[in-house]
């Protein structure tokens, strides 16, 4: 994880202001780092005594391997492979595999959306596209969708960029629900995932109604767009999630916790 999220502040110090990056996190949401040291504490906080295992060594002397390249993508795919050997080997609801699942939750945002973004990004922007403009009502074309007529008489077109799209923030959403659910030790269940799927979805709406206010509302595109908007929205869906989050986990959760 670390090496990961060095990869991230690196690029971002040498490509920007450091004291910047360092007030936003250096562009990485925030719930990607307390879910880093909630994984680690988990890990840490396991009292396994089990002997190291010839597999134990190879899965480790491998990810150490993957490790020492100095690629962040490779270092959160060492932490995938880590993650998935440990939840198949640890006991249930042991410290080390709900660790190990919050671990594999945060390769989400970082490596396996990002990876869907570049695969298949046209097809996931034309979808962000389709329920705003099914949602105002106007054309759309591929990515780009119609807004009402500008202040000028001329009409508005608005194309959906990587940054803008819904998937990364549904990524996010998970991981948080993930995190919640395995820091205070809930046992999975349809609830959960019927919770973690609505978590999701409810940063889906949030950030295809904001799409839509910019296409309703060009005048005021900068506002919406920027700021305040994108704060609103960043706020609205962390909420949500939260929210949603814990009612998921239940009072069981809180009365182990």
């Amino acid at each position: 994880m670390a090496n990961g999220l060095v990869g991230f502040v690196l690029n971002k110090i040498n490509t920007a202001d450091w004291s910047d990056f360092a007030l936003n996190l250096f562009n990485t949401s925030a719930v990607v780092w307390i879910a880093c040291f909630l994984a680690s504490a988990l890990l840490y906080d396991s009292a396994l005594e089990d002997v190291i295992t010839i597999p134990d060594a190879v899965i480790g002397l491998g990810v150490l391997a993957m490790n020492i390249i100095p690629l962040a993508k490779l270092s959160w795919l060492a932490l995938t492979v880590l993650s998935l050997y440990m939840v198949s080997t640890s006991p249930p609801r042991s410290g080390r595999r709900r660790g190990a699942f919050t671990a594999l939750a945060i390769t989400g945002p970082t490596l396996w959306g990002p990876a869907l973004m570049d695969l298949c990004g046209p097809a996931i922007l034309k979808a962000d596209a389709i329920l705003v403009s099914t949602l105002i009502r106007t054309d759309r074309v591929g990515t780009i969708y119609s807004g009402v007529t500008g202040p000028d008489g001329l009409p508005t077109h608005f194309a959906i960029y990587p940054p803008c799209s819904s998937l990364h923030g549904m990524s996010i959403a998970i991981l948080a629900f993930v995190t919640i659910s395995n820091t205070l030790g809930s046992a999975w269940s349809a609830r959960h995932i019927l919770c973690a799927l609505l978590a999701a979805v409810s940063v889906l709406a949030v950030n295809v109604s904001r799409l839509s206010l910019i296409g309703l509302l060009p005048m005021h595109f900068s506002a919406i767009h920027g700021w305040p908007g994108n704060d609103i929205a960043a706020w609205l869906s962390l909420a949500l999630v939260v929210a949603i989050s814990f009612v998921g986990v239940g009072r069981e959760a809180f009365a182990r916790a």
